[in-house]
């Protein structure tokens, strides 16, 4: 009888490798800024936690905390790193939603959005976080979910049912199927696009591959398709949040250029709360924070507006019956509306005798 090894989980770097070191030197010409940036991956940070806070509960306000920050929202609480909020009953009764630090800098972006935008989309969902915050800052009319990997929708949505986000809606479907049935239909657009992952080593996690150049390619071609058809479901005057976890300027920097060449009608908008983290690499408004600044892992974003007014009207979503895995149908007010107004022309019509009524019903 024979036994099947366990896989074994890849083990944490004792040192720095070549390219580790090839991309601090690229990152950072300073000699002791590059030492404390390779020293915080190969130790980790510790736990820079947080959480959103949903529901308001006199329990939560006295959770032991640290000082915030000045960009920190006001609905965000920075945690000691010794307590355990996933611990408390009232995580299970969705009153917060815990997340890392670096993950309220990126998110916090969103803030710069003027007016509350109604329609969101999230591509990259699970686990949710961004969807979360996204809910809570802005209560959107429709909040779509999707998930590429399936296998991370439970993940999804158990968050989603855990934190009460009825108005939630999670499919898994490729980016380019959102671009195809909801074209300029979205007022936000979340991409927290996959990555190298380079700051999981920051948090104590391997990430084997993740200074690799092929490694790095390949998410950038990615991050191209994904921002892409992100456009072609922007409105105008929308927004598209771009964040990473990573380092490498291909993925992020350059991603943005290319993506402001691709498509003349984009800008980027500045956000005056995270001045002091802006890009050193980019001479247009984007946002860093490294690991060895002390406030989490590390994390890159930008916000990209689509220049021009939004229409009057927003066009009508393709009713998706029967395709959501959490929560029903968007209730869309133009849908809506049009069936209102087919109904209302079905009653003025006069009725034929002998019709089989089987064969009648209200058309959606």
């Amino acid at each position: 009888m024979f036994q099947v090894s366990k896989k074994k989980r890849p083990e944490r770097p004792t040192g720095p490798g070549p390219l580790m070191v090839k991309s601090a030197l690229q990152l950072f010409p300073d000699d002791e800024e590059r030492r404390q940036f390779i020293q915080a991956l190969l130790d980790g940070v510790g736990r820079e936690q947080s959480i959103i806070i949903l529901q308001e509960h006199p329990a939560i306000r006295v959770f032991p905390r640290l000082k915030p920050e000045s960009w920190q929202p006001s609905f965000v609480e920075r945690l000691d790193p010794e307590f355990r909020p996933g611990k408390h009953p009232l995580y299970e009764k969705g009153n917060f939603y815990s997340l890392d630090f670096s993950s309220v800098f990126s998110c916090s972006a969103m803030l710069a959005i003027k007016t509350p935008p109604a329609r969101v989309l999230d591509l990259c969902s699970a686990p949710g976080g961004k969807s979360v915050f996204a809910y809570r800052a802005f209560k959107p009319e429709i909040l779509v979910c999707n998930e590429t990997i399936r296998k991370r929708c439970s993940m999804l949505i158990g968050n989603l049912e855990r934190c009460h986000i009825e108005t939630a809606r999670v499919w898994s479907a490729d980016p380019s199927v959102y671009a195809n049935r909801w074209p300029q239909c979205f007022d936000l657009v979340i991409v927290d696009a996959p990555c190298s992952g380079q700051s999981l080593l920051a948090k104590g996690e391997p990430a084997p591959g993740a200074f690799t150049p092929s490694m790095i390619d390949m998410n950038v071609g990615r991050q191209r398709r994904i921002s892409g058809n992100a456009y072609k479901c922007l409105r105008a005057g929308g927004h598209i949040f771009y964040s990473t976890c990573t380092f490498s300027p291909k993925e992020n920097e350059k991603l943005i250029a290319w993506l402001l060449a691709e498509y003349d009608d984009l800008e980027t908008v500045e956000i005056p709360a995270l001045a002091q983290f802006q890009s050193r690499y980019a001479d247009f408004n984007c946002y860093r924070m490294f690991p060895h600044y002390g406030l989490g892992a590390g994390a890159f974003v930008c916000l990209v507006r689509k220049k021009g007014e939004p229409p009057a009207e927003y066009p009508p979503m393709e009713d998706l019956t029967g395709l959501w895995w959490y929560g029903k149908p968007p209730v869309d007010p133009v849908v809506a509306a049009k069936r209102r107004e087919d109904q209302d022309k079905d009653k003025d019509k006069p009725k034929r005798s002998g019709t089989n009524s089987k064969r009648g019903g209200t058309r959606f």
